[in-house]
């Protein structure tokens, strides 16, 4: 009796195509992979996977960065990550495409997200400190840019409207005025212009 379904034919064509279904159902997910950044465009980029199969050959595909407008790391071509998948179309949100999320089965790798990953060959940094840095520097600033902090290679500027301070080789400025040769005219009393306003001795 145990291989009374070989008898069946029914019960077993109706048992294969539920596991036919499944496994339709299982390929139309997304797929999380590794994958490698091989443009940058803004916040969009187009990845590469970094997986081997036989069976089939994974195009690239452009898709948008895990951030928000509120803070934007500097994707670097060659950057490793992965691809996390949503379940439902990104397009409408992420501006690579239009309309309105539905729940229609869309492509398995049309609606991913690229999410980078941390490699043990990183500089290390104290733990208990949070750290933005970037091939050019790093800015903070107003989301009009009114008020704003540059940190680069070539000093730090800090600038409020028309107002300016920065700090680098060539010494400190307040408004274009370098204040490491600066000269104030010693007043109460007499005395002679020096580079710290006090009367020479």
């Amino acid at each position: 009796m145990g291989n009374s379904y070989l008898k069946n034919w029914l019960q077993k064509t109706q048992n294969q195509q539920a596991i036919n279904r499944a496994l339709q159902i299982m390929q139309t997910k997304g797929y999380a992979l590794p994958c490698r950044v091989v443009s940058v465009s803004g916040s969009i980029v187009t990845v590469a996977f970094e997986i081997q199969d036989d069976t089939l050959t994974i195009p690239q595909v452009t898709i948008p960065k895990a951030e928000s407008q509120w803070i934007r790391t500097p994707t670097q071509i060659d950057e490793y990550g992965v691809t996390l998948p949503a379940d439902a179309y990104l397009g409408g949100i992420s501006g690579l495409g239009g309309g309105t999320a539905n729940m229609t089965r869309r492509g398995n790798l049309s609606s991913l997200v690229y999410v980078p990953c941390a490699n043990k060959s990183y500089p290390s940094v104290n733990p208990n400190v949070a750290y933005i840095a970037g091939p050019a520097g790093a800015v903070i600033q107003t989301q009009d840019g009114t008020s704003s902090v540059v940190v680069n290679d070539s000093g730090i500027t800090l600038t409020f409207g028309s107002k300016v301070v920065s700090l680098s080789n060539a010494g400190f400025t307040i408004d274009g005025i370098l204040f490491d040769s600066h000269k104030h005219l010693y007043s109460p009393g007499t005395g002679a212009p020096t580079d710290t306003g006090g009367p020479v001795s």
